[in-house]
């Protein structure tokens, strides 16, 4: 299941039952880390926790402090530095070499209530969202730390920085935001935001609904993708075979497509076994422009296809054979390298080994404007402090 998704279902579980909660957010990230920012955490009162914000090396010390440091129901900013050499971070398992800002929040009430349930509004409608929080503030008439605007489909939607001053400036912000589908770090001139894009799953639809289906399905809700399979065949294409997926079609020659989104940002597979319904779906489906096209079955095979069709290989968009080569001859592994390559092409990344990678790892967290303070009379991180001006 998305992570997002669970937090929002263990929420509205605890909002039901008058429940409080505590919300810890990644909401920046210098260096290197495990998580990056829009990374959370919620923490019940029986000590549960849903999702994570480190490799698990943050989560206990956050746990621990979260619910004494929102006593008074204010948010709290947490630093973790884990470049240091010294010893104690090492011993709490930190060695990302990365410096990892935490907000931690209450979520019965207030603006953390008010942003999980415009994300809970947003996925109902199937929209992606762009939320801006106040991370940190200094000076007269500055905005509090954890003052919100929501945004969706290029307007405001709701906040306590909504029809302010603020909104204007956060503007251009919130839409280079949505149009790179990537959060940012904003520096204005008493605050610093985190610009926080929130995309909906990516869909994935399969064709073909047989026994070498199952397992992609499994990876790819373990993922957090929105799975969909689609098959013509009524024994096959049947929800109890497939618990995992959110949807099971039984297609019909009719009309192909019947029941099925596709568009832009869908991602397809198809994995029907079936030469010839390969040829029908492929008509009815590149019209679309889905953003991933994977066939199973030779290159050869596919190139027959196409020629078949009078249509023009788009390599970068049709990945036949479908998969990384990572020697894949089961089901399970087979279903593994067709994840894994869908999870490259979306990420813009080779699918190479990370060994012979020479850039970083993950890209860097986008920073804009200038930094309140000059660098050398900025407040040094230690490890587990709290910013002297978060409050």
């Amino acid at each position: 299941m998305n992570e997002l998704q669970a937090i929002l279902d263990h929420w509205r579980k605890a909002q039901e039952t008058n429940q409080d909660a505590v919300l810890a957010t990644v909401v920046h990230v210098t260096g290197s880390a495990y998580r990056r920012p829009g990374a959370r955490m919620l923490m019940l009162p029986d000590g549960s926790r849903i999702g994570s914000i480190s490799g698990g090396c943050l989560e206990g010390d956050v746990s621990q402090k979260a619910w004494w440091l929102t006593e008074d129901g204010k948010p709290a900013l947490r630093v973790y530095d884990t470049m240091s050499e010294e010893d104690i971070v090492w011993e709490f398992g930190l060695g990302c070499n990365g410096i990892i800002q935490v907000l931690v929040e209450r979520v019965g009430s207030g603006a953390a209530c008010e942003a999980l349930r415009f994300l809970d509004e947003c996925r109902a409608r199937k929209t992606d969202a762009v939320i801006c929080t106040v991370v940190r503030s200094s000076g007269e008439n500055a905005p509090e730390v954890g003052a919100r605007l929501h945004m969706s489909e290029g307007k405001a939607c709701g906040g306590s920085l909504a029809s302010t001053a603020l909104e204007t400036a956060l503007l251009q912000h919130c839409e280079r935001a949505a149009l790179e589908r990537k959060g940012r770090l904003a520096r204005l001139e008493n605050c610093e935001v985190f610009v926080e894009y929130v995309g909906q799953p990516l869909p994935l639809v399969i064709f073909g609904a047989g026994h070498d289906a199952i397992p992609l399905v499994n990876i790819a809700k373990q993922v957090g993708w929105h799975v969909t399979v689609a098959d013509g065949r009524p024994a096959y294409a049947k929800a109890n075979r497939f618990p995992q997926a959110d949807n099971v079609v039984h297609i019909r020659p009719a009309d192909l497509l019947a029941g099925l989104d596709i568009g832009p940002q869908t991602v397809v597979v198809l994995m029907t076994h079936n030469y010839p319904q390969d040829g029908k779906l492929l008509q009815r489906i590149l019209p679309r422009n889905p953003r991933y096209l994977g066939l199973l079955g030779p290159k050869a095979r596919t190139e027959r296809l196409f020629k078949e069709l009078g249509v023009t290989l788009d390599e970068g968009v049709l990945n036949a054979p479908v998969g990384l080569d990572i020697g894949a001859d089961t089901p399970e592994s087979i279903a593994l390298s067709i994840a894994a390559e869908i999870q490259a092409v979306i990420s813009s990344r080779q699918g190479g080994m990370l060994k012979h990678r020479e850039d970083s790892i993950h890209a860097p967290v986008i920073e804009e404007g200038k930094p309140a303070q000059p660098d050398s009379e900025r407040i040094r991180f230690e490890f587990g402090c709290e910013l002297a001006s978060s409050n």
